[in-house]
């Protein structure tokens, strides 16, 4: 819940208009005839910044509004809730009791009347730092860039109550998605966050809203624009406009009217991802992580905020890119042997692929063979992997004009063979002893770096010849470090959280 008003005008429209009711009016027969309500709301209380979520509403007297509010929300439906006058007491009460949340960066720690480094800002709560307004992209905020030093009619200046300023220059007849970041803010039900920018730093005013009667003052032509692309060279000239905003502040400092120098006295602060206090960030963490425990309701409502997600997944995040680093390192180190390999690599089995899970800590699943690592599919099956030496100087070799494996690579691939052929002669003591399922088990041999390579064979033709060695194994496939870990950077980058 992000806003608080009443029905200030209700009148008939067209059909299929947005912001619109059905009605039945009663005819001279009897009957009913639908017709389409226009309905304009005035607010008067905005919280954006500090919504009413609904485990806090569950923790209140007003429980039964959850229900009716999710319902109409999930039919896409503008409904009446029906509340006594002591039940809206109660919930005006409740919208000026609840406070922002604290200590969250993915949240909104920026007080107002500090100055920032605008590239600090950007990256920890994204956004697009060359722009006027745009999405936070990583917080449900909304940001406003006013320029200092522009004059003429795109200047910033105050009508009255009224902050009138330009937005993002566009040139498509739709309104951009820029643009759209500020002008849909109070449908979206997030803060809009207008700063004061110079140079390389901004200054947070505040939170403003967008005024709802008139959003837009007018569109100013603001000249030609090459917007041409990387892919051609050709100049593509387009015609741009501006919009100015019309907003209204709601909370944070004065905005001057002069052109007083607003960053010389104002506190500067270092804004990164830190824990508040001078605490260190592993006691923060342990401090959370007591909480949680002790307070199961408090963990379950983490359960459906999006920073929270957002949280885990950086964390899994920074550990995993940790890991893949330092096995790179010991992969390209030439002193490295087998065993610190598989120390590493038996606490990242997800870099193998989301399909497996991290499997059974035994090795010796047979009497005459241990596996390095022994992994498991979601339905019980095996999976092995045989990890090797990553300074192999003959990963392949050459043949009457052709590239083959090298006798290294082959002969780890006539082990991985021996080790199935042992899985299956014992599947049925296995599955009972151990309730595994080794029947058309399966395995993957990681041997080689193509940085070790002593040979004229470019690491592109050695990747090409293991290919083609793994097109003709139905249970055995082949790999290099090199490979493995340039396969789960990729995976690691595309599960970054978009700015």
């Amino acid at each position: 819940m992000v806003a608080l008003g009443e029905i200030s005008e209700v009148a008939p429209v067209e059909a299929g208009l947005p912001w619109s009711l059905t009605r039945l009016q009663e005819r001279s027969d009897g009957g009913s005839l639908p017709t389409h309500m226009k309905v304009r709301l005035s607010f008067s209380k905005l919280s954006f910044a500090a919504p009413v979520s609904a485990p806090i509403l569950r923790a209140s007297k007003l429980q039964h509004i959850v229900g009716q509010s999710r319902s109409a929300i999930q039919g896409r439906k503008l409904v009446a809730l029906k509340l006594t006058a002591n039940q809206w007491g109660d919930l005006v009460d409740l919208v000026d009791q609840v406070q922002p949340p604290d200590g969250m960066p993915t949240a909104w720690n920026v007080p107002p009347g500090v100055v920032v480094k605008r590239a600090e800002l950007h990256d920890v709560y994204g956004g697009n730092p060359r722009l006027t307004v745009g999405a936070s992209g990583r917080t449900p905020n909304a940001f406003l860039f006013l320029e200092r030093n522009i004059t003429g009619e795109l200047a910033t200046r105050w009508q009255g109550p009224v902050l009138v300023t330009p937005g993002q220059a566009q040139w498509t007849d739709s309104i951009s998605y820029d643009n759209l970041a500020a002008l849909s803010h109070r449908r979206r039900g997030i803060p809009l966050r207008v700063f004061v920018a110079h140079d390389r730093e901004c200054l947070y005013m505040g939170e403003f809203a967008i005024d709802l009667e008139s959003p837009v003052e007018r569109w100013i032509d603001t000249g030609k624009r090459d917007i041409r692309s990387s892919y051609s060279r050709r100049p593509h000239i387009v015609d741009t406009r501006t919009p100015l905003f019309r907003l209204h502040q709601l909370t944070g400092v004065a905005m001057p009217v002069d052109h007083a120098d607003l960053f010389r006295d104002a506190p500067r602060v270092s804004h990164r991802l830190q824990p508040v206090g001078e605490q260190p960030a592993a006691v923060a963490v342990r401090e959370l992580l007591a909480v949680l425990e002790n307070k199961p309701a408090t963990a379950a409502s983490l359960g459906d905020l999006d920073e929270a997600q957002m949280l885990a997944t950086l964390v899994q995040r920074a550990r995993r890119q940790s890991d893949l680093d330092e096995l790179r390192a010991a992969a390209e180190n030439p002193d490295s042997n087998e065993r610190d390999l598989q120390k590493l690599i038996e606490r990242m089995t997800w870099i193998f692929g989301g399909e497996f899970l991290p499997g059974t800590g035994r090795r010796n699943l047979t009497l005459r063979d241990q596996l390095d690592l022994a992994l498991l599919r979601p339905d019980g099956t095996l999976h092995g992997v045989e990890l090797k030496q990553a300074k192999i100087e003959r990963l392949v070799t050459g043949q009457r004009n052709h590239l083959i494996v090298g006798p290294e690579v082959n002969k780890a691939l006539w082990q991985a063979a021996n080790y199935l052929r042992e899985l299956d002669e014992k599947r049925p003591q296995i599955l009972v002893d151990l309730g595994i399922d080794c029947r058309r088990a399966t395995m993957t041999v990681v041997i080689g770096h193509t940085g070790f390579l002593t040979t004229q064979i470019s690491p592109e033709e050695i990747h090409e010849t293991i290919r083609t060695a793994n097109s003709h194994l139905t249970r055995v496939n082949v790999t290099t470090y090199d490979r493995l870990i340039e396969n789960a950077q990729r995976t690691l980058d595309l599960t970054t959280p978009e700015r």
